[in-house]
């Protein structure tokens, strides 16, 4: 039974990439890999903004606004390098197999764009330096190379800007990949499903560093072990729902697609409901296990009674099921 659902699944044939030619293989890999290490860039980046964001809400609700804007501009540069991040994480999860002629002016306009975010990046570094709100370029804090990781930060994306415009002229009209693996996204919808990706792909930002920082920072005694592991199996499954729908489903051929889109989203579907379940379970026999646990992995996640953050962490994975279920269920209907 086993062997028939690997051979179902996952046989090469199901797969774009058995169309290509070398070239077009070692072009999806580098694609593929960019995408990978940027993610782990921008998941840890917006980690440590969303630490420096917590620490200015700290401030405002303590009632010390000046001093929550002081800490704002100076973890301003951070703010920026998340921004850099998260936004090359989003072209390159909307260009992978969808390059198409017509888009190609979008990506040069984008890459200045990170070109110019880059440089206001390292120029704001220096001018604060230059005035005294940094006492050197290497403070310690929050990072050990703070604010100077910041310039090294933002001259990587500099060399990724002009690699990109490089690129692009030398392309031209050709068309690195044989055919796209998504389809045109319909007018009506595309605001709605373009908000829903990028909400999508900051929880998985999100969960994927907090699961491995969590490791090391939840407390796994005290009576908050079931609490415990059911918070960082919440984590896990988040981001790893991103990793199935970007790296299995939109690498299926279309017809597979349709195919496979329905038994999938049920599966994802039970799979979301019990780790849910479960999560709930945990958390009804440890009302306390938030503040005490969660508080250390991100206090502005935790800080508040009701944790609307990792309730939202909770249900993503349902949410996402939901809405494949729906989409098979017509495509199913239409068939």
């Amino acid at each position: 039974m086993g062997n028939i659902l690997m051979k179902k699944f996952f046989d090469k044939e199901n797969f774009l990439f058995s169309g290509f030619d070398k070239k077009q293989k070692q072009q999806s890999l580098f694609v593929a890999i960019a995408l990978m290490v940027f993610f782990v860039f921008a998941s840890f980046t917006f980690f440590n903004a969303l630490y420096c964001f917590s620490d200015i809400v700290g401030c405002f609700v303590s009632g010390s606004p000046d001093v929550a804007i002081k800490d704002f501009l100076r973890s301003l540069p951070i703010f920026l390098s998340t921004f850099m991040s998260i936004w090359t994480v989003l072209l390159l999860q909307a260009s992978f197999r969808n390059v198409e002629v017509r888009r190609l002016k979008s990506y040069k306009k984008n890459a200045i764009a990170l070109l110019a975010f880059a440089g206001v990046n390292i120029i704001y570094v220096v001018v604060m330096t230059i005035m005294g709100k940094y006492s050197s370029l290497v403070e310690g804090s929050p990072s050990p190379l703070y604010p100077l990781d910041s310039i090294l930060y933002s001259l990587l994306f500099v060399a990724i800007g002009v690699f990109t415009l490089i690129y692009l002229k030398k392309l031209q009209e050709k068309l690195p990949y044989v055919a796209p693996s998504r389809g045109p996204i319909v007018m009506k919808v595309r605001g709605l499903y373009c908000t829903f990706i990028t909400f999508w792909m900051l929880i998985a930002l999100f969960t994927f560093s907090a699961f491995f920082f969590g490791l090391f920072i939840i407390d796994f005694q005290h009576g908050y072990q079931f609490y415990s592991v059911m918070l960082l199996i919440a984590y896990a499954l988040s981001f790893l729902y991103m990793l199935v729908w970007e790296f299995y489903f939109n690498e299926l051929k279309e017809e597979k697609k349709k195919e496979f889109l329905l038994p999938l989203a049920i599966v994802g579907l039970a799979l979301s409901v019990v780790v849910m379940a479960l999560y709930f379970v945990s958390l009804g026999l440890n009302l306390d296990a938030p503040s005490n646990i969660g508080f250390g992995v991100l206090p502005v996640a935790f800080a508040a009674s009701v944790n609307i953050a990792t309730m939202l962490v909770v249900a993503t994975p349902f949410i996402v099921s939901v809405v494949a279920l729906i989409k098979g269920l017509i495509a199913r209907k239409k068939a």
